[in-house]
C-alpha cells in the first residue's frame, strides 16, 4: 500500500471523534502554483503549523477518508512525484504520523 507522510496530527486528519485517520484514498493530483491559492486554504490546510513559500509549483492532492470527508494536501512539485501521485490516484494511502501534535482551542 502507497504511503503519505504528515509532520503533524493537524485537525483535517481527525475524525469527528478526535482519532486519527490512518488511511484515505486519493482521488485526485491537481498541479497548482502557491500564489494561486488564497490565505484562506495555505491557513486551513497547514493550520500555522507549517511555512509554506509564497509561491512555487505544488500537487494539490485531495484524499476521501471515510463518512465522506474529503481533505487536501499539498506536495512540492516534480514531474516524478507527479507522476507518481497521479498514477496511484483510487488508491488507498497508509498515512503515517512523524510526529503527533495537539493544538490548543
Amino acid at each position: 500500500m502507497p504511503m503519505i507522510y504528515f509532520s503533524h496530527s493537524y485537525d483535517k486528519l481527525k475524525y469527528e471523534n478526535g482519532r486519527l485517520c490512518l488511511s484515505a484514498k486519493l482521488i485526485e493530483a491537481i498541479p497548482v502554483n502557491l500564489q494561486d491559492l488564497s490565505n484562506e486554504f495555505l491557513e486551513y490546510d497547514t493550520e500555522g503549523l507549517f511555512r509554506l513559500p509564497k509561491k512555487g509549483k505544488y500537487i494539490m492532492l485531495l484524499f476521501f477518508k471515510r463518512k465522506g470527508n474529503i481533505f487536501p494536501t499539498l506536495r512540492p512539485y516534480t514531474e516524478e512525484r507527479y507522476k507518481y501521485y497521479k498514477s496511484n490516484v483510487g488508491r488507498v494511502f497508509d498515512i503515517i504520523y512523524l510526529t503527533v501534535t495537539t493544538r490548543r482551542k
